[in-house]
Order: structure tokens, then sequence, then C-alpha cells
């Protein structure tokens, strides 16, 4: 099993610097880390390659800079996702490991709620199946874009 943290907030609370933080303690301390970003934005602009790539059809788009790669794909396997933690920013509707909650309005199933990002937060470790990560990320409706039309997963 995995450990899964998922942090949750409106916008500009500070979700993305907590999972820095959390990140940041986990691999001081020998973890492997997944990273899970959900958002309503395409994740690139529409003048890049990659993009005009991944629309015409391409069911793999790899791109690399000299320093890192980066990999668009239509679809994911579990096993992808397999690490000693799985930070997940986004999902406020559902509930998929250590809930943490920036900022005001917390939902009713989060385990910590803090006040702004660089408040103090215990890390606690809730095992979840990979799959079951995936399968709720796989809920989340797909973006639609700023010209109306939702990207292929």
């Amino acid at each position: 099993m995995t450990c899964v943290i998922q942090i949750t907030g409106g916008k500009d609370v500070g979700k993305t610097a907590l999972a820095e933080r959390i990140i940041a303690r986990l691999k001081e301390r020998g973890y492997t880390v997944v990273a899970v970003k959900l958002s309503h934005h395409d994740p690139e602009p529409p003048t890049k390659d990659t993009h005009r790539l991944r629309k015409a059809g391409a069911d793999k788009v790899v791109f690399y800079n000299g320093e890192v790669y980066v990999v668009y794909k239509r679809g994911l396997e579990c096993a992808e996702l397999d690490a000693d933690f799985i930070i997940v920013e986004g999902l406020r509707g559902e509930k998929v490991g250590y809930k943490i909650h920036v900022g005001p309005d917390p939902p009713g199933d989060a385990d910590a709620v803090v006040p702004t990002p660089d408040a103090p937060v215990e890390i606690k470790c809730v095992e979840a199946d990979p799959c079951a990560v995936l399968s709720a990320l796989r809920r989340h409706p797909p973006p639609r874009t700023r010209w109306g039309v939702a990207p292929p997963h």
C-alpha cells in the first residue's frame, strides 16, 4: 500500500506551497513521492508543439529539455502511481487519503485544517491502493478550454 495525503482549499490559498513543504520533508526522510495536481486548465498553451502533437492524436508525447522529461499520454496505469507517498492536490469532493484543508470553509471530511500553507501540520499516513486514487482521478470531470472544447482523456 501507499500513503496518500490530499490537500484541498480554495483558489490561491497556498495548496501548492503546502504540497511543496510536505514533499520536501518526505524526500529528506528518503521516501519516494508522486505528486498529482488536478486542474481545470490545459497543461500547455495551444501554441506549443507538444500541445499540437497531442491534439493531432498522438497516444503519447514525450518532451525533453535536457534536464526533465514530460510525458503527455492518454492513459495511466496504477503502477505509475507506485510510491511511498502520493500527494494529491485537489478532489475536494472526495476523500482519497489524509485530507488537509488550507484556508476557510473546510469540507466535513477534512482530517486537518490549516489557516495558511506555512502553518505547522502533521503528516499522517493513510494507506490507499494507488488504483483507488487513479479511479478517483478518473471521476474528475475533464477540463473545458476557453474555446469550449474538452481535451481527450
